[in-house]
């Protein structure tokens, strides 16, 4: 071989070895990428539980709350820190929105509702504790008069409640789906 046919030849292998080096590493980014998914889906599905069982006991508290108004007894809510860690934000959503959108299409839509629906309990407990605290306030303040507005602040109180119950419910059945999802699609 000449000089130039050589220098051909270790140009073309060059080329070649650089376009299987893209390659190998295009999959490599790919191998990567699917198993930060699975990493953060595992993540995901062993925190479920915890977040669940919070969520029952806030209903219990709330429902223990509504009651309390009606004995004119008011008990605080003890609701679970566990609804305001900003659970979320430990999960690689990037990753974990992938592995739904990949390999459980029919999840995705309840993943995205639970996203939704993590700004609702992530804020809860700093609302409903400022609500209660005001209430309590305002309560003591007009204690003796027994005031008719005493009677409508509570009503709106228990709607409110009874409102709030039934999304912490829904957010629970979107939860037990999440739970029930086969992990081998």
């Amino acid at each position: 071989m000449d000089p130039n046919q050589w220098s051909m030849l270790m140009d073309g292998t060059a080329v070649i070895l650089t376009l299987l080096g893209f390659i190998i590493a295009f999959w490599l980014y790919q191998v990567q990428r699917k198993d930060k998914a699975t990493d953060a889906h595992r993540f995901f599905k062993a925190s479920l539980p915890g977040l669940k069982s919070s969520m029952q006991y806030a209903i219990a508290d709330l429902r223990e709350f509504k009651e309390s108004l009606d004995l004119d007894k008011v008990v605080d809510p003890v609701l679970s820190v566990t609804l305001n860690d900003k659970f979320l934000e430990k999960v690689n959503l990037i990753a974990l929105n992938r592995y739904y959108a990949k390999n459980d299409k029919a999840s995705l839509e309840h993943f995205n509702r639970l996203l939704v629906d993590s700004n609702f309990f992530g804020d809860y407990r700093d609302y409903i504790t400022n609500q209660i605290k005001y209430f309590r306030t305002v309560y003591l303040e007009r204690e003796e008069t027994r005031s008719s507005n005493m009677l409508r602040m509570k009503e709106k109180i228990r709607i409110v409640l009874d409102n709030d119950i039934s999304r912490f419910e829904e957010i629970l059945a979107n939860i037990d789906v999440l739970l029930l999802e086969n992990p081998e699609k």
